[in-house]
């Protein structure tokens, strides 16, 4: 030790370390995982994989409520982003996000969890035609399609 500072109670300026025959004794111990316990932890990481689009759903509704129903570039970039992620993934990631989970004894089982992220990315979806909705960008009245049909009257109006 440098200077005069003694060393503190308890401790040793060497470590102990295992020796070389103690490390191969704990390594004999130990038991390989069977083929069944490899496939049900991938069956319990796809299940993870598969509702991570679920924790998405409340961060999402709170977003689209607090952007607005005003047509402006942020609530409608947003909302074109609900729309198209979840797509994307349905399209395109699914099989991929799974594949390498998916094995000739578990194939069955990846199925349901599969299912789950499809749904969960389709709620995401749902998000986004709410809020297109709420924008008034959903054609969902008579008078959106009619050019003769005379459009309802507002209850308030900003001018006399």
């Amino acid at each position: 030790m440098t200077g005069d500072i003694p060393s503190p109670p308890g401790f040793e300026q060497e470590a102990p370390r295992l020796k070389k025959s103690d490390r191969t004794e704990k390594n004999e111990h130990t038991k390989k995982p069977t083929q069944k316990e490899l496939d049900l932890l991938k069956v319990k990481k796809a299940w993870d994989i598969a509702t991570m689009p679920a924790k998405n759903i409340p961060m999402n509704l709170v977003m689209s409520y607090m952007t607005g129903n005003s047509l402006q570039v942020i609530p409608i970039m947003m909302t074109l982003m609900l729309l198209w992620n979840p797509l994307k993934a349905i399209l395109t990631e699914t099989n991929s996000v799974f594949a390498g989970f998916t094995t000739n004894t578990n194939s069955l089982q990846m199925y349901l969890p599969k299912i789950v992220f499809v749904s969960c990315q389709l709620a995401n979806m749902m998000i986004g035609l709410w809020k297109l909705n709420k924008l008034g960008l959903i054609p969902n009245k008579e008078a959106d399609w009619l050019s003769w049909q005379v459009a309802g009257e507002y209850i308030e109006k900003l001018s006399f």
